[in-house]
């Protein structure tokens, strides 16, 4: 049973297009022949790759998400931003780097290795699959690693600084795909000392971990025909700019890139699933965000930290990219364009038939935040280019989500709110455009409601595009929105069109519906699009104790008693911050003031 390890996933975005002289040299990879391992049938989605040319005379629109590629790991200091405004970091090598005396603060990214013993943490305990049948196999270490980063550092377990690391390579007999038996698990970890509190001469404080994802590809084996065909990414730093960038082929579309050697994403067989096993020291934020389908946690304390335990099969997700003459377009586009073009950033694509080459831009509509533009988008663009798919590749990832995506959540899912800091529960879909955030607890509905949206259709045009849906959480958690007692929870889930109207379940729509241990497992399969939202209402009998607490009383003592205990189950307080001010809010659901945050 396995592990891995490797990259960095800095906060703040720094990964920029490398300069012009590196971009020549990489290009190269954009005429290589072509991805081990293939077959002479279709080509999967997987290894489809986003267009970057297109005619001067066309629009279009995309709905395509980051790709998620490679990263590297390190250790980089983080200083204030200059008088332009424009943030600064650097590599360091380890936390006592002269050059990062003048920081104000550390961040790392870095991939977790496999456990070495049963004492160990931030590791990887467990990587293994299962297939329809049941029967777990194997994963075993192949022979074919990346090589570790090339920005190395010092790491420091007496301040968490865990690292640094690069994913790993597994082979699964039994569980072979069109490009081999070849699987890449990473699971990168993200940390950071306090922001700001450090002094030049002085040591740095011991790091938080804030971010964590987790994910599985089916990969290739292509090695390079030639020098340059390929190249290992590497951090740099850019004197002028005083900031590091990953230098990197921009174009690549490998999971893993080496001088010597790609592994091309490719489809993952079907009816299968993946256990990954963790060790952690420390929790990170409280709600994850999954690419996976029928997901099982069990996450418990163990002496020294936490055990997750995460096992789910992959899913599809769909993506669009579709360009359309001109010519073509209905009377209405022209307005249209000019209300809502500067709504979405441009993915530019150029046309190499005109002299000097033209700029196209196309909007990518999933790159904006929330869900609200990106359906307006949808709903626009999908009647004109025939409301389906691209491709729809293969995805198995899970993450915690960011500060920014919690920011409109209820407090009843930060960890904080709990005696123990811990995950508190995961969403998940293969819809192309979900809501940025856990689903949201709509106070006249008594719901939580969580938007999905999507295009109808397969490539094809023809097959339906089937969604699926997942909610996992606490118990603790649904009490603390719907002020419950500890009396069993019942829950239901349903699917609402646009219009309003509950989707009726049809044979193709399965349900999973659990709420009798810690965690509540809920799920939708198999509905269809273009912008439903899944609806979870939990109910709650009263339990012998709150009926008699109902009851008329002729004891002042059991009033006062009653009040009292009415008032600890029904309202709770928060510490909210906002520089050096403070404010304390106590309700039965407690929120910050606009500007203020939870400490």
């Amino acid at each position: 049973m396995l592990a891995f390890m490797a990259g960095a996933l800095p906060p703040r975005g720094l990964t920029r297009t490398i300069r012009a002289s590196l971009v020549a040299l990489l290009a190269l990879a954009l005429i290589s022949p072509g991805a081990g391992g293939s077959v002479g049938a279709e080509l999967e989605d997987e290894l489809v790759k986003t267009p970057t040319e297109t005619s001067s005379v066309n629009t279009g629109v995309m709905f395509k998400s980051p790709q998620g590629a490679f990263m590297e790991s390190g250790l980089f200091a983080r200083y204030p931003n200059n008088e332009r405004n424009q943030f600064r970091t650097r590599t360091c090598t380890d936390m006592k780097d002269p050059l990062c005396d003048d920081a104000t603060s550390l961040y790392y990214g870095t991939f977790l290795p496999l456990c070495a013993n049963a004492s160990s943490f931030d590791c990887v305990e467990k990587f293994a699959a299962r297939i329809k049948d049941g029967n777990e196999l194997t994963a075993t270490l192949d022979a074919i690693q990346p090589t570790p980063s090339l920005s190395p550092y010092q790491a420091n377990p007496a301040k968490n600084l865990v690292g640094p690391g690069q994913p790993l390579v597994f082979t699964i007999p039994g569980a072979e795909h069109r490009g081999g038996s070849r699987y890449l698990l990473s699971v990168n970890l993200n940390g950071a000392t306090p922001e700001g509190a450090h002094k030049p001469g002085a040591e740095y404080g011991s790091f938080t971990p804030y971010n964590i994802s987790i994910t599985v590809d089916a990969v290739d084996y292509t090695p390079a025909t030639r020098p340059g065909e390929y190249q290992k990414g590497r951090w740099y730093f850019y004197e002028e700019e005083q900031k590091v960038a990953l230098q990197k082929n921009p174009f690549s579309t490998c999971a893993i890139e080496e001088d010597t050697f790609c592994m091309n994403k490719r489809a993952f067989p079907e009816d299968i699933r993946f256990q990954v096993v963790l060790r952690l020291r420390s929790s990170t934020n409280g709600w994850l965000y999954g690419r996976v389908q029928k997901p099982d946690v069990a996450i418990s304390s163990i002496p020294g930290g936490e055990r997750w335990e995460l096992a789910a099969a992959p899913v599809r997700i769909p993506q669009i990219w579709e360009f359309v003459p001109l010519a073509q377009m209905p009377a209405s586009f022209e307005k249209w364009k000019a209300e809502n073009w500067e709504s979405a950033p441009s993915s530019p694509l150029q046309d190499n038939s005109t002299s000097p080459p033209t700029q196209v831009r196309i909007p990518n509509a999933l790159n904006t935040g929330g869900v609200e533009i990106p359906i307006k988008w949808l709903n626009y663009w999908m009647p004109i280019t025939g409301d389906k798919a691209t491709v729809a590749p293969g995805t198995w990832s899970i993450r915690n989500l960011g500060p920014s995506e919690m920011n409109n959540a209820s407090n009843c899912y930060d960890s904080n709110s709990y005696k123990e800091k811990r995950v508190t529960g995961m969403v998940t879909s293969n819809a192309m455009i979900t809501t940025a955030g856990p689903p949201t607890f709509d106070q006249k509905e008594q719901s939580l409601i969580y938007q999905v949206a999507g295009p109808h259709f397969e490539k094809d045009g023809k097959t339906l595009f089937r969604g699926t849906y997942d909610l996992i959480m606490r118990k603790d958690v649904a009490r603390c929105l719907y002020n419950f007692t500890d009396a069993p929870i019942k829950a239901s889930i349903s699917v609402i069109s646009a219009s309003g109207e509950e989707i009726v379940a049809t044979e193709q729509v399965a349900e999973r519906n659990d709420a009798s241990g810690e965690w509540i497992t809920l799920g939708k399969y198999g509905f269809t699009f273009s912008s439903p939202k899944l609806k979870v209402k939990f109910t709650q009998e009263k339990s012998a104790s709150t009926a008699a607490a109902s009851a008329p009383q002729t004891s002042k003592a059991s009033t006062a008693s009653t009040a009292s205990t009415a008032s600890k189950i029904s309202k709770r307080s928060i510490l909210c911050v906002k520089g050096k001010m403070q404010k304390r809010v106590t309700d039965t659901n407690p929120k910050c003031p606009a500007g203020f945050k939870v400490r």
